[in-house]
């Protein structure tokens, strides 16, 4: 049997904990779910000392939509940052990327509300985008309650949720609001077709089996509420867009479609910083429990967000 990539130290442990069924295998949707929330301790790393913790709910026509917030230690108004988690538009909720959002409100020191919101297949892809909207256009109406600065609000997110967040800063520009200081895209998905590095890549953790069911779903729920944009890749114009920090993984079958859309940002004039750490697959800002190099790779993030966020 041929050897794997090269994992950073810590990462293989990492995957053990969060592979739900044997290898081979893949459980219904709902109980994914169900497990993966149920599980989420194998991964949960220690609340920092002096960061509050609170879920609420953020009321929209016909919904309620769960989020958590993460404020760090300190006094006075922070920056903030409206975090989408990944899972494919499918799995993902904030228990189970708790330690992203946490560790992301650490390493920043800005407050950090993580969305659960609705997914597919019971939601459709412009109801996601909508609901996001109204997310983040919520913690612009409450900056005193939240205790944040309305002039530094970004977005976040990894994976689908980097493609959620790349939508709502186009969104915001073409609509005019709420402003968006910065968004901050980890190992995101630009476009919605598949590609030869999704076939051949040798990511122990996204494979291509999944990423194909990612992107029929998609296209199936799409078909019957149209989201009438185009993905992230495919806009024609970038220009005008908040400054962008983009983060990849060396492994990552996603990381050719990350490169290309800072490429675009680049040329229509948006500042964008990036990095490719080295040695990591999809979604290894999850992996703070156990790897060093993971935990390097979130301080590094937070300084960028620092600097970006605070100019």
């Amino acid at each position: 049997m041929p050897a794997g990539p090269t994992l950073a130290d810590g990462i293989a442990d990492y995957i053990a904990a969060v592979r739900l069924t044997p290898p081979g295998e893949r459980p219904p949707l709902e109980t994914a779910r169900l497990l993966a929330d149920r599980h989420a301790d194998r991964i949960a790393i220690p609340r920092p000392e002096g960061m509050a913790v609170a879920t609420s709910f953020v009321v929209g026509q016909g919904r309620e939509t769960p989020i958590r917030i993460y404020r760090p230690a300190g006094d006075g108004a922070q920056a903030a940052l409206v975090y989408f988690h990944g899972g494919g538009f499918t799995i993902g909720s904030i228990e189970s990327y708790e330690p992203l959002a946490m560790g992301l409100a650490e390493a920043s020191g800005a407050t950090v509300i993580s969305v659960h919101y609705s997914r597919l297949p019971e939601a459709t892809p412009r109801a996601i985008i909508d609901e996001c909207f109204g997310v983040l256009g919520w913690a612009h109406a409450m900056p005193e309650e939240l205790r944040i600065d309305p002039a530094r609000i970004g977005v976040a997110g990894d994976s689908a949720g980097a493609f959620i967040a790349a939508q709502l800063s186009i969104l915001t520009r073409d609509r005019g609001g709420p402003a968006i200081a910065a968004q901050v895209l980890i190992y995101g998905m630009f476009d919605l077709v598949a590609r030869e590095a999704h076939r051949t890549a040798e990511d122990p953790v996204l494979s291509w089996p999944v990423i194909e069911a990612m992107l029929h779903t998609w296209h199936e729920c799409d078909a019957r509420d149209p989201v009438g944009l185009p993905a992230p890749l495919r806009c024609a114009d970038l220009s005008g867009l908040p400054p962008a920090i983009l983060l990849g993984a060396a492994l990552d079958p996603m990381r050719e479609e990350g490169d290309d859309y800072a490429g675009r940002l680049r040329a229509a004039g948006v500042a964008v910083e990036t990095r490719t750490a080295p040695a990591m697959p999809h979604g290894f800002l999850r992996a703070l429990r156990f790897s060093a190099p993971a935990r390097d790779e979130m301080t590094r993030l937070g300084t960028s967000i620092r600097t970006i966020l605070r100019t």
